[in-house]
C-alpha cells in the first residue's frame, strides 16, 4: 500500500502497559519526546498503564518526565491494562499506539507507522515481513511464528504479525469495540474484533521493525499460561468468526 503525506497537526495517544517498568520508562518517555520533536505537528499524549496500586511518587515522576500515567483497573491484568489504556485516550487524538514498555520497541518506528498508514485501518510494527527481525531466542522465535500463522490462518486476519503490542490504530475504531480477554491474547483479540466492526474487511499494513530484548526487569509472561490463554482464545474467537458474531 502506498503511504499517503498526512496533512495538518497529528494527535496521537501512546498506550505502554507498565508493571514495574519503572527503569525503562525512564528511558523510553525522553525518547518519546524526541519523537515528537522530529515530526512537524506531531502531538503525543504518552500513558503508562500503571498498576492498581501504584505509588503516588511513580505517578509524580512519570507526570515530571512528560506523561499522562492512568492506573489500570478493576484489576492489574493485561487485558484491564489495554482497555483501561485506550479509555483514556483523548477524543481529540485521531489514532492511538500500542507499545510495551519494556524498551523491546523503539519509539523510533513511531513516524513510520504514522507515514505508513495511509488508508489503511492498522499499522503494525512486524518482526516477520520482509525486513524485520527479533532478538529473541531461535525457540520463541519458532513459537512465535506458529502461534501467528495458528491466528492468521484460522480466523483469517491477513497479517504476519498478529502477536506484537506494537500497533497503530485509529482511535473511533478502537472505541466501538468491546474487548473481552484477560490476558496477553487481548493483542489479537483487537484485530478480530476490528475486523467484524470492517464487515470483514481490516486493511493492514505492516512496517518491518526489530524486536529489542527488554532493557531492564524481567518478562511477565509466563509460558505456560500463556499458551493455554492462547489456545482457548483461538477456539472461543474461531467459534465467534462461524456464527457471524460481532
Amino acid at each position: 500500500m502506498t503511504a499517503t503525506p498526512r496533512p495538518g497537526p497529528t494527535h496521537l495517544a501512546v498506550v505502554m502497559p507498565a508493571y514495574g517498568e519503572l527503569p525503562n520508562l525512564r528511558e523510553l518517555l525522553p525518547r518519546l519526546v524526541d519523537v515528537a520533536a522530529m515530526v512537524p505537528g506531531l502531538r503525543l499524549d504518552v500513558h503508562p498503564v500503571l498498576p492498581v496500586e501504584a505509588s503516588e511518587a511513580e505517578v509524580q515522576e512519570l507526570t515530571a518526565l512528560g506523561a499522562h500515567p492512568v492506573r489500570r483497573g478493576p484489576t492489574d491484568s493485561f487485558g484491564d491494562a489495554i482497555r483501561s489504556g485506550i479509555a483514556a485516550a483523548d477524543e481529540s487524538a485521531q489514532f492511538v499506539i500500542i507499545m510495551d514498555a519494556d524498551g523491546s520497541h523503539s519509539p523510533e518506528t513511531i513516524p513510520r507507522l504514522l507515514e505508513a498508514l495511509g488508508d489503511a485501518d492498522v499499522a503494525v510494527a512486524s518482526r516477520y515481513t520482509h525486513g524485520g527481525s527479533s532478538d529473541n531466542a531461535f525457540v520463541l522465535r519458532l513459537m512465535s511464528r506458529l502461534l501467528n500463522d495458528s491466528f492468521r490462518l484460522i480466523l483469517g486476519i491477513g497479517c504476519t504479525d498478529l502477536s506484537t503490542n506494537f500497533k497503530l490504530y485509529r482511535r473511533v475504531d478502537l472505541a466501538q469495540i468491546r474487548l473481552t480477554c484477560r490476558d496477553f491474547d487481548v493483542v489479537e483479540e483487537i484485530l478480530f474484533r476490528l475486523k467484524q466492526l470492517h464487515g470483514g474487511h481490516l486493511r493492514i499494513v505492516e512496517v518491518p521493525d526489530r524486536f529489542h530484548e527488554r532493557r531492564h526487569g524481567e518478562t511477565k509472561r509466563r509460558l505456560g499460561p500463556f499458551i493455554v490463554s492462547y489456545m482457548t482464545t483461538l477456539l472461543r474467537l474461531r467459534l465467534h468468526h462461524g456464527q457471524g458474531a460481532s
